[in-house]
């Protein structure tokens, strides 16, 4: 393979520290094992290097290319240590226990165990007085435990990180949680995942001793996906180097997606040259993913955040064409008539990614693809009809029409204990169980037994939340089931005021969004079936089997934060909305601001080689300023009440990058003068960048008067006394003057220019 002249400065550094910023898909695996070898060859000796990955799967991807290497080159060389942060972590964990710095623990590794010890922390709370039964609820011990991890990937107390979160006053049981966990933890005498890097990193930052023997003892270190590290693998990175290893980090500050494992765009914009001074930078600034529409377009998008550097993703010469294909989600999803045409042009299932923000993302998805019979598998979450969201509304519709507890024993326990918890009832497990039970056995007087649990002992707030779940129980049994199935399930959402209750109880916006959202698409898919309760839940049982074939070909659905480093022909981002994608905070948080979201839309994005297909609700105002080459977000669109599609839409300039791409990768050096950009600045750099032949873009000064069809070109904002503000999509015939306009509140018209006598914006 031919190298680049940027990836040959890298492999032949020499001297100090080095950050090599890297763009997606830009071949950084291949620089990384290219430059062990020149090390080796300048004879470093492989116990002299140390490389270090952030997972396993990507240690043994880079061990097996170092493998290969030295087969190809037919060296019987030891190759150099090859290690993630933890495996290291543990390496010191046990050299430090057998001097006696570290007690000895024993590692668990099961997750289940650190839940169940979460659990038993939050019970000894309760029984300490105060807090409530919903404490303990699944998704409140998944926070809990999150909470102890980020304080884990720190250094600093966990009420300073409490305080850092910015995370409600109600919830500041965590910190008094993380310090009885930890007290249990050590009673117990074990260890977790995340004590395996924190427990060796505080004890040599409570004695310098230690931290003085752990350095030295390599001279070269080199570490990948820099931009995923946090502050305790920082400083663990800082003790082994010592003063004597030069390091190499490698990242993305764009691809920094990970804040909720402690991860920070700063530590590789600013923070490595700080803790390692003298630094050399390096460029990677090709990709060989994808070409030129969506290289524009990620540049488009990425440019709008501050807390980066200044690089441009350059699509290489010869890598194959990307196309950008942008529809509206309509009541006929638009996602099946996308594979279809994939599988005409011979395309398989399994080159195709469906990546979502949030989960409930995919409920519009998964119901198009059952209900057309299209094989899928989901990553990270369960299927539609086994999220307990979607269980507990298919089971008060199973309460109004007289069949919960029918069929197969254990499916029903499960429904009605998602009913249960969806309000949950702030009762014990166990007790959720028994009253499952009962219900299963008579459904009809499910109020009876809610109000049974009630005893004199309970605080006075619980035994008034059970009569009125009992109440609301009782209400959703009397609804009528010949109305239609989404005006029931409209009733009972509202009666049980369930999305209240979802933003009351959750840690953090993102979760309280996609359980209501998951409703939500539930809610308009049960519109759009326009069925009565019985024939809908019939529909329901039919489509719940449909996914059960035995296809070795199935479609991906994930997460995009699960799909960072991967990557495939076809990558299909639904549901982009405004408020859902970027999903927008009340407050900003490090969970959740705007330049983290931007962040994780341009990894989505640049996960595709041959095409990227985006779907988003209907928005007149996104269609003109697409047409116009705008990349602006009007700042009137938050008042909106009607959906708007997602501002990363709107920045990412997605028909400038789509004709402009093509322009470079075809080398049409017309396209400048058939094609007006209002937002030209991004894609200028970009074509002297590539040293392309197209002519970079001028404004279009605004006429004196009204504007001559010489003066208009697509993309041209202009404006008509009579049907307002619009966009110029075509000249249909320069010599009579006839062109195709979009109006914002009129459609599209054919004019002529000279009678229309249009106006600029």
């Amino acid at each position: 393979m031919q190298l680049t002249k940027e990836q040959q400065q890298i492999i032949s550094h020499s001297g100090t520290h080095a950050k090599v910023s890297a763009v997606a898909g830009s071949g950084k695996t291949t620089t990384m094992v290219s430059r062990v070898k020149h090390l080796l060859a300048q004879g470093v000796p492989p116990g002299k290097l140390l490389i270090l990955m952030f997972n396993k799967s990507a240690r043994d991807s880079f061990a097996a290319k170092l493998e290969k290497l030295s087969r190809i080159s037919h060296q019987k060389q030891k190759i150099p240590e090859v290690r993630t942060f933890h495996s290291l972590g543990l390496r010191l964990i046990k050299s430090f226990t057998k001097q006696g710095y570290l007690p000895h623990r024993v590692l668990q590794t099961e997750e289940f165990l650190a839940e169940k010890l979460a659990k038993s922390t939050i019970r000894l709370i309760l029984e300490q007085g105060g807090g409530n039964e919903e404490w303990l609820s699944k998704e409140n011990i998944e926070n809990f435990i999150t909470f102890i991890d980020l304080v884990k990937s720190d250094t600093q107390s966990a009420e300073k990180i409490f305080s850092n979160l910015n995370m409600e006053k109600r919830f500041d049981y965590f910190i008094h949680g993380f310090k009885l966990f930890e007290k249990q933890r050590k009673a117990q005498k074990i260890r977790f995942y995340a004590d395996l890097i924190y427990e060796p990193v505080m004890a040599m930052l409570d004695n310098e001793k230690i931290g003085k023997w752990v350095g030295g003892h390599v001279d070269h270190i080199i570490v990948d996906e820099y931009q995923d590290i946090n502050e305790v693998q920082q400083q663990l990175l800082r003790f082994i180097a010592g003063d004597k290893a030069s390091v190499m980090v490698v990242g993305d500050v764009d691809q920094c997606i990970y804040e909720w494992r402690g991860a920070k765009p700063e530590y590789i914009s600013s923070r490595f040259e700080h803790d390692f001074p003298k630094t050399v930078n390096y460029t990677l600034s090709y990709t060989f993913r994808y070409g030129h529409r969506l290289s524009l377009a990620a540049n488009h998008l990425i440019s709008n955040n501050r807390m980066r550097d200044r690089k441009m993703c350059l699509s290489f010469s010869g890598t194959p064409d990307s196309e950008i294909r942008c529809l509206e989600e309509s009541n006929h999803h638009p996602l099946l008539p996308i594979l279809e045409n994939w599988k005409k042009e011979g395309r398989k299932l399994k080159d195709c990614a469906v990546l979502v923000r949030l989960y409930a993302m995919a409920v519009p998805v998964e119901l198009a693809l059952l209900e057309h019979m299209i094989p899928y598998h989901i990553e990270g979450h369960e299927p539609v009809f086994e999220c307990r969201e979607i269980m507990a509304l298919c089971g008060f519709l199973q309460l109004c029409e007289g069949s919960l507890g029918q069929g197969d024993l254990q499916n029903g326990l499960q429904t009605i204990e998602a009913m249960l918890s969806n309000p949950h009832l702030g009762l014990k497990r166990d007790k959720i169980s028994y009253i499952a039970s009962r219900i299963a056995k008579n459904p009809a007087k499910s109020p009876d037994y809610i109000i049974s649990a009630t005893t004199s002992k309970m605080p006075y707030f619980l035994q008034e939340q059970l009569h009125k779940r009992a109440e609301t129980w009782h209400k959703i049994i009397k609804l009528p089931v010949s109305g239609k199935a989404h005006e029931v399930l409209e009733t009972i959402i509202e009666t049980s005021d369930l999305f209240s209750f979802y933003h009351r109880i959750s840690t953090r916006r993102a979760t309280a969004v996609n359980r209501v959202k998951t409703c939500v698409a539930f809610l308009h898919f049960a519109k759009r079936m326009n069925l009565q309760v019985v024939p809908f839940l019939q529909k329901i049982e039919q489509l719940h089997d449909a996914n059960t074939s035995s296809a070795m070909e199935r479609l991906l659905i994930t997460s995009i934060h699960r799909a960072k480093g991967l990557e495939w022909p076809l990558v299909i981002i639904p549901g982009l909305e405004d408020g859902a994608f970027p999903l927008l905070e009340e407050k900003q948080t490090p969970f959740d601001n705007l330049e983290d979201e931007r962040r994780l839309f341009y990894v989505a994005m640049t996960r595709a080689i041959n095409r990227v297909v985006f779907t988003h609700p209907f928005d007149a105002v996104f269609s003109r300023q697409k047409k116009a080459g705008n990349a602006t977000f009007p700042p009137q669109a938050d008042s909106k009440a009607t959906p708007l599609a997602s501002r990363f839409l709107y920045e990412s300039n997605l028909r400038v990058s789509d004709l402009l791409g093509e322009a470079v990768h075809v080398e049409d050096t017309t396209i400048s003068t058939k094609l007006k950009a209002q937002t030209s600045h991004i894609a200028n750099c970009y074509l002297k960048a590539v040293d392309s032949p197209v002519s970079p873009f001028h404004t279009v000064p605004a006429p004196v008067g009204h504007y001559s069809i010489n003066d208009l070109a697509e993309g041209v904002l202009v404006r008509s006394a009579f049907f307002g503000n619009g966009v110029v999509t075509q000249v249909l015939d320069r010599s009579s003057g006839k062109i195709r306009v979009l109006f914002n509140d009129h459609g599209e018209k054919v004019l002529m220019a000279e009678i229309a006598r249009l106006l600029s914006v």
